[in-house]
């Protein structure tokens, strides 16, 4: 779905990053989705969830389709509007080290933009 902004222009095409706290998770998985030049969007949840809940919410509010959620406990997610679950693989066990939240930008980038995930 498509916003509008003021004048009538659209919306910039971005990934959407629900987090519910900023911390350094939130800024190596913003570092990862800048690194591979896909623009994005932080916003903050008003009600706690998991991050899993947060990334499904973010891919549907993403005119490109994918989210990344950011819970409290400092877990990562990513997901895909298509798909009912988080992307395999995509989904920390617990808080995510800094190492996997940069991995986890990387790759929701690049699945927007079709090219092999970092696995």
């Amino acid at each position: 779905m498509s916003t509008v902004l003021e004048g009538g222009q659209p919306e910039r095409p971005a990934i959407q990053v629900r987090s519910a706290v900023g911390s350094d998770i939130e800024r190596e998985v913003l570092a990862g989705i800048e690194e591979e030049g896909v623009p994005y969007v932080v916003t903050r949840p008003r009600t706690a969830g998991s991050a899993d809940d947060l990334a499904r919410e973010a891919a549907q509010r993403s005119s490109l389709d994918v989210g990344v959620g950011i819970d409290a406990q400092g877990r990562v997610s990513v997901a895909h509007e298509l798909l009912r679950e988080p992307v395999a693989g995509l989904v920390s066990n617990g808080a995510a080290t800094t190492s996997f939240a940069r991995s986890a930008g990387h790759n929701a980038a690049r699945i927007v933009c079709g090219i092999p995930l970092r696995l």
